[in-house]
C-alpha cells in the first residue's frame, strides 16, 4: 500500500503498541462528506481487519469501536490487549461519524495533578489513548517553564532570577497563568534539555496522529524588575504577580520573544496554531474599566497575530463563571470586542455542572468540556445519564457557533467509566443502561452477569443522575477546631463571593445526605466483583476497582468515628474520645493497607517519579519536596489550599492524615479530661508541624505484597458487608 504521508504506518503503530496484530491489518484513508467532521470505519474478514478513516484519529476510534464490539476496551488501567487475541474476528462494515471537529483533552492543571513527572513511555500510552478516544486537540504544557525561563533571560532577567521565578515543576501550571511564582525548585540542571526533548517527542507524535496540539503562551506575568515600577498586578491565593499591560508594546515584544523561543526549542507549530492564553484565570484584572478590558483583549490578539497571523486564541471561559460578579456581560463583551470572531475560541469549561452556553457564549466560537475532577482528590462520582443527555443535545441541536467538545479534568486516571462514556458519545448517542452492561463485560474481559449487576448498582449510587459533584472524603479533611472539619468548607470550583475571601478549598462541603445510605449498595457491588477475581482475564482493572470501591466505603464509614469523637467530647468524656480515636486509627490504617496493594495509590510511586528527574541527591530532595507539597499543604501555609489534592494513598493516609487526626483527638481528650476549653492555637500549631514534617520527609515505605482482592475482602468482612 502506498503510504506517502505515513497514515497507515501511524495507525499500525497504535495497533502494535496496544498488543494487536498489525501484520494482519489494512488501513485506508477516506474522504468525508461535508455533513461530518470525521468518519471512521471498520470491517474484518478472514482474520484481516480493515480500518478506514478521514484521519488517523478517526481510524483509531474505529479500531476502538471494533474492540468494544468484541468485548475489549483500552483504558488507563488496561492500556494493552490482554490476553492477546488469536486473530481479528469477523465483523461487517461499520462506520462511526461525529459532527464535532474539535475534541479537546487535558486541563492546564492536569500537568500538575497527573502528568508533571511522566516519562516518554507514559506519554506515549496517553497519546495512544487519545487517538483511540477520538482526541484531536490535546493541551500540551510540557516544557513551558523552559521556554519562559529562556524568554525572561533574553529580556534581561538574570538566569538565577528567571530560574527562581519558574520554581517547582509540580506548580508550573499556576505560574504559567500568573497565579504564583518563586515557589519551590530550583529545577535540576539537566531539566531544560530533558524536558525539551520530551516535549518535542510529544508534539511530534501528536502531529503524526493528525492532532493539533494546543500550546500555551504567556499572559505577560513577569518579575517586578522587568515589569517596571507601577506595573499592574494580579492576586491569587496570597501571591501578587506583576504583569505587562496586555495593550502595551512591552507585552507585544515579550510575546514575540516567547514565540521565537518556543519555535526554536519545540519546533514549528504550523501555519494555524491554536494558542492558549489565560491572563486572568482566577484573578481579577487590574482594571474593570471596559475600555481597558477592550484594549487588553485587543493587545493579546495583536501580539499573537504579529507572529502567527492565522493563530486561534483559545480562551477558557472559567473566569466568567468563577468571578461572575466582576465579569458582567458588558465587561466580557468589551474584553472580546476587538478580537476577530475567526481568531477566538472560548471553552465552556465546566459544561457538565455549570454550563455557560445556556446563557450564551457571547456570540463566539466555542467548545463544551467537562471538568469532572478537581485536584486529583479521591472521589468516585459522575452523572452518566446527564453526560449522555448533554452531549446528545449538543450533537443534535448544534447550538450557535459550537465547534467541539472535550474533557478538561484537573486530573486523569480516575473514574474511568465517565471518560470512556464521554469518548463514545462523541460518535453518537447511547442508552446508558445498555452501554454500562457492555462496559462491564469489556472492563473485566468476561461476559458475566455479576459484572453487569455490579455496574447497575454503581449507576444508582456513585454514578447516578445528578452526581455532578464529588462526594467528599472525610479522610483528608483538615482538623482545625473543635467542630466537624468536613462540614463547612466551600465547594471547589463554585463562583467566589464578592467580598475578599481566603476560604479553604481542600474538600467539597458535606452536602449529600445519601452518602451513608448508599454504602451498603456500593459494598454489594464490590462483593460481586470479588466473586469475579478468580475468573476475570483482566485482573488489573478488577483489582483497581475493588480497591477504590472498598476504599470509598471504608473512608465514608470513618465519618462515624469522627462524629463519635465529637459526641464524646461534647459529653466531656475523655475516655470515649480516645476510644473512638482508636476506631478511627484502625480504619485509616486499613485504608492505607488497602491503597498499598496498588502501585498507582502509593505515595512512593509519586515520589519516585519526581526524584527520577534529578541527577544528584540534592536535586532529588528538591523534586520530592515539591511533589509532596502539591498533595498536602499545596503552597504556603497561608495560601488556603491545604489538601486540595488529597488522595487515598498509602504513606499519605498513614503518615499525614492519621497523625493529624490523632493530634486533634488527643487535643480534645486532654481538654475533656481537664474540663478546660481547648485552645485552637495549640491544635493549629501541632497540625502545621505535622504537615511541614511530612512535606520535608524523604521516601515512603508504603508498598504491600498483599493482593487488593484479599485486603478488600477482609475490610468488607470487618465492616459487616
Amino acid at each position: 500500500m502506498n503510504d506517502v504521508d505515513g497514515f497507515a504506518e501511524t495507525v499500525r503503530g497504535i495497533v502494535a503498541r496496544i498488543g494487536g496484530d498489525a501484520a494482519r491489518l489494512q488501513v485506508v484513508r477516506i474522504t468525508g462528506g461535508t455533513a461530518d467532521a470525521a468518519i471512521g470505519e471498520y470491517s474484518a474478514a478472514g482474520g484481516v481487519l480493515t480500518l478506514r478513516g478521514t484521519d488517523p484519529v478517526a481510524a483509531a476510534s474505529a479500531l476502538s469501536r471494533y474492540l468494544q464490539r468484541n468485548g475489549r476496551r483500552i483504558t488507563w488501567e488496561s492500556p494493552r490487549l490482554g490476553p492477546v487475541p488469536a486473530g481479528w474476528p469477523d465483523a461487517p462494515p461499520t462506520s462511526i461519524r461525529t459532527p464535532f471537529a474539535i475534541r479537546y483533552h487535558l486541563n492546564m492543571v492536569t500537568h500538575a495533578y497527573s502528568t508533571p513527572f511522566w516519562d516518554w513511555d507514559r506519554w506515549e500510552r496517553e497519546l495512544d489513548w487519545m487517538a483511540l478516544h477520538g482526541i484531536t486537540h490535546p493541551f500540551v504544557l510540557t516544557a513551558y517553564e523552559v521556554v519562559l525561563e529562556e524568554t525572561l533571560t533574553r529580556s534581561g532577567v538574570s538566569r538565577a532570577a528567571a530560574r527562581s521565578w519558574v520554581g517547582s515543576a509540580a506548580h508550573t501550571p499556576w505560574m504559567s497563568v500568573g497565579g504564583m511564582h518563586d515557589f519551590g525548585g530550583p529545577l535540576p540542571d539537566s531539566w531544560p534539555e530533558r524536558r525539551v526533548g520530551l516535549a518535542r517527542r510529544i508534539l511530534t507524535r501528536a502531529r503524526e496522529l493528525g492532532m493539533t496540539p494546543v500550546l500555551p503562551v504567556t499572559g505577560g506575568h513577569v518579575p517586578g524588575a522587568l515589569a517596571g515600577d507601577g506595573a499592574p498586578e494580579i492576586e491569587w491565593q496570597g501571591w501578587r504577580t506583576p504583569m505587562f499591560d496586555p495593550s502595551s508594546p512591552e507585552y507585544a515584544e515579550f510575546v514575540r520573544v516567547f514565540l521565537e523561543v518556543q519555535r526554536e526549542l519545540l519546533g514549528d507549530p504550523g501555519p494555524r496554531p491554536v494558542i492558549a492564553v489565560d491572563p486572568y484565570i482566577e484573578s481579577l484584572p487590574p482594571s474593570g474599566d471596559e475600555a481597558a478590558l477592550a484594549a487588553a483583549g485587543r493587545g493579546i490578539h495583536r501580539a499573537l497575530s504579529a507572529v502567527h497571523p492565522d493563530a486561534t486564541w483559545l480562551l477558557q471561559g472559567w473566569p466568567f463563571h468563577y468571578h461572575r460578579d466582576f465579569w458582567t456581560p458588558e465587561r466580557v463583551g468589551a474584553y472580546l470586542s476587538e478580537v476577530p470572531h475567526e481568531r477566538l475560541l472560548l471553552i465552556d469549561l465546566w459544561g457538565e455542572h455549570a454550563p455557560m452556553w445556556r446563557g450564551g457564549m457571547h456570540g463566539r466560537r466555542w467548545i463544551w468540556t467537562a471538568i469532572h475532577n478537581f485536584g486529583g482528590r479521591f472521589a468516585l462520582f459522575g452523572d452518566l445519564t446527564g453526560l449522555a443527555r448533554d452531549m446528545a443535545e449538543l450533537a443534535v441541536d448544534r447550538p450557535d457557533r459550537l465547534e467541539g467538545v472535550g474533557l478538561a479534568p484537573e486530573a486523569i486516571e480516575n473514574n474511568t467509566v465517565f471518560y470512556e462514556l464521554a469518548a463514545d458519545l462523541v460518535w453518537g448517542g447511547v442508552e446508558v443502561d445498555d452501554w454500562l452492561d457492555a462496559f462491564a463485560v469489556q472492563r473485566y474481559g468476561i461476559d458475566d452477569e455479576r459484572a453487569r449487576q455490579a455496574w447497575r448498582l454503581l449507576a444508582t449510587t456513585l454514578y447516578a443522575p445528578g452526581r455532578t459533584r464529588s462526594i467528599p472524603s472525610p479522610v483528608f479533611a483538615r482538623p482545625w477546631s473543635a467542630d466537624a472539619p468536613f462540614a463547612a468548607q466551600r465547594l471547589a470550583g463554585e463562583a467566589l463571593p464578592s467580598e475578599p475571601s481566603r476560604m479553604s478549598a481542600n474538600i467539597d462541603a458535606e452536602n449529600d445526605p445519601a452518602v451513608s445510605a448508599d454504602l451498603p449498595v456500593i459494598a454489594r457491588a464490590a462483593r460481586l466483583l470479588l466473586e469475579l477475581a478468580d475468573v476475570s482475564p483482566s485482573p488489573d482493572a478488577l483489582e483497581h476497582d475493588l480497591a477504590e470501591l472498598t476504599g470509598h466505603v471504608l473512608a465514608q464509614r470513618s465519618r462515624e468515628h469522627i462524629r463519635g469523637i465529637l459526641s464524646a467530647f461534647g459529653r466531656q468524656d475523655a475516655g470515649g474520645v480516645r476510644e473512638r480515636a482508636d476506631d478511627l486509627r484502625s480504619a485509616l490504617l486499613a485504608l492505607d493497607g488497602l491503597a498499598a496493594t496498588r502501585r498507582e495509590s502509593r505515595a512512593s510511586t509519586w515520589i519516585a517519579a519526581a526524584r527520577a528527574w534529578a541527577d544528584t541527591d540534592a536535586e532529588a530532595a528538591v523534586m520530592e519536596r515539591d511533589a509532596r507539597s502539591l498533595v498536602s499543604v499545596w503552597g504556603h501555609q497561608s495560601s488556603g489550599l491545604h489538601d486540595y489534592s488529597g488522595r487515598h494513598w498509602s504513606g499519605l493516609v498513614r503518615d499525614l492524615y492519621l497523625p493529624r487526626w490523632e493530634a486533634w483527638a488527643s487535643w480534645l481528650a486532654d481538654a475533656a479530661e481537664t474540663g478546660s476549653e481547648p485552645d485552637a492555637a495549640v491544635l493549629r500549631s501541632r497540625i502545621v508541624r505535622i504537615e511541614e514534617a511530612w512535606r520535608d520527609a524523604s521516601g515512603s515505605d508504603d508498598a504491600s505484597e498483599s493482593s487488593a482482592v484479599a485486603v478488600a475482602s477482609e475490610v468488607l468482612d470487618r465492616l459487616g458487608y
